[in-house]
């Protein structure tokens, strides 16, 4: 089938937009694409064939890297090693400017799988099907290129606005075109909210129930990012419902089965995942090149935060610090599936969902069955207090999410600081052991190519242009 093509072996896909999307100039984890498979026009989807080869690229390109480099470094998941030769040391001492290449990284890379999703909607209408069984495939592919383009306007969202609460704050530009020569100006919150909430209404109603396959948006995804998003914009009683119809339909893996998600080997709680492959940027990298090229280990203020027994440290954290988190295999060292949306997550969802609106009896029970399947011979855990439950809710998520790109936007988000251990930062300058979460810096830079190639793009608030 063409779509398992995508756990196969490198792809060479369309290129639906310009060379590395609207303006921008960083394609961190986007897959190299040779000159003979560029595509530039719409038109030149002309047949059912051509348009799933199109959207198997829209896919392709779809990048995790840069953001979960980010939050590693930004916060107090990791700790310099001596070996280090400066890379990410800008962002980990928050010495961040405007021109900083993983915030630009990260503002191309979503804005890359966005415009390549607008070019192949565009070229829809165009494609005549032979019948009724096409018709349902092209329906479908319009719905998963529509749910991407929601997801990456909010991950885009989540890092560039300084409020997910103040509908008026300003955001991202929403795009609902391919842009071309066009110069857009950034939409506020609300505005990219409900332009996100009509592309995963309409996504919904295109992509049929039986359509379950996890390396494709399906309406799990959907919900999974539908209760996502309702926690981050503190709609707990969506929040709430959202994430329990997926914790009615997923399992949780098991502590014998656990590490097995994380070699690829077991599929059981991943809702969504970003299909990696040979060639392909391998997550497990970022932090060594190889067993023996190491840039960061894991902070000790993380490494303290598990309980003996818990199957997570001895899974994410080998000896001295090494994060084995994305083993990859032999032939590819780091390299393994992104789990974008696990039902894991959505217990810490409904949990904190939970405790924020006095259901503490609630968030005891997801907490504790989330740790049931996570450390042997695990004590269940009472919360008395709100502010107490969602303290210990913010530090189970950073047991079960670490690395995976959730740190830096649930501090953010929370209002919690940054503060490192003496000896997470004993090597580093003093001034980078902790940062108030007022800091304009918890609001990424829109990147300086971007603003001088588009004048409409205002800069957030601490950055000179």
């Amino acid at each position: 089938m063409l779509r398992e093509n995508l756990k196969i072996g490198k792809i060479k896909f369309l290129t639906i937009a310009m060379a590395c999307g609207v303006a921008f100039t960083s394609c961190n984890d986007a897959i190299d694409v040779a000159p003979a498979d560029e595509i530039l026009e719409s038109n030149a989807i002309t047949d059912l064939t051509e348009l799933e080869s199109a959207a198997i690229g829209v896919y392709a390109s779809i990048g995790a890297n840069s953001p979960i480099y980010w939050n590693s470094l930004f916060t107090d998941e990791l700790q310099l090693t001596p070996s280090n030769n400066g890379a990410g040391i800008q962002v980990h001492t928050w010495s961040i400017t405007s021109g900083d290449d993983t915030a630009t990284g990260i503002y191309s890379l979503y804005y890359l799988a966005i415009n390549r999703a607008n070019k192949v909607l565009t070229a829809l209408p165009s494609i005549v099907a032979a019948d009724a069984t096409e018709q349902a495939t092209i329906d479908r592919i319009k719905g998963e290129l529509l749910a991407i383009r929601g997801w990456a306007h909010f991950k885009a969202l989540t890092y560039f606005t300084t409020s997910y609460t103040d509908d008026s704050a300003l955001a991202v530009p929403y795009l609902d075109y391919a842009v071309v020569l066009e110069k857009p100006a950034r939409n506020t919150v609300g505005e990219v909210l409900t332009g996100i909430n009509q592309d995963l209404v309409d996504a919904r109603s295109l992509i049929p129930a039986d359509y379950t396959n996890n390396i494709f948006m399906n309406r799990d995804a959907i919900t999974a990012l539908e209760a996502r998003i309702a926690l981050y914009t503190e709609d707990y009683p969506t929040a709430i419902a959202k994430s329990t119809e997926l914790i009615d339909a997923y399992p949780l893996a098991t502590i014998a089965t656990y590490a097995n998600v994380w070699q690829d080997a077991n599929d059981t709680e991943n809702i969504f995942k970003l299909a990696r492959a040979q060639g392909d940027a391998a997550v497990g990298q970022l932090y060594a090149t190889t067993a023996i090229a190491i840039d960061w280990v894991a902070s000790d203020k993380l490494t303290a935060l598990y309980e003996a027994g818990d199957v997570r440290l001895s899974t994410f954290i080998g000896a001295d610090g090494f994060i084995t988190k994305y083993p990859g295999d032999v032939s590819a060292f780091g390299l393994n599936d992104i789990k974008e949306f696990r039902v894991s997550e959505q217990y810490l969802i409904r949990a904190e969902a939970y405790a924020s609106t006095s259901s503490l009896g609630l968030a005891e029970d997801d907490v504790n069955t989330l740790r049931a399947n996570r450390i042997t011979g695990v004590t269940d855990e009472t919360f008395s207090s709100a502010p107490e439950a969602i303290s210990f809710i913010l530090d189970e998520r950073a047991r079960e999410l670490a690395f995976e790109g959730h740190r830096f936007l649930d501090l953010k988000r929370t209002g919690f600081d940054v503060v490192r251990e003496n000896s997470d930062c004993s090597i580093l300058s003093a001034d980078a052991c902790s940062l108030d979460n007022s800091n304009y810096r918890f609001t990424l830079p829109i990147p300086q190519n971007e603003i001088f190639t588009n004048p409409n793009v205002v800069q957030n608030p601490g950055y000179n242009n």
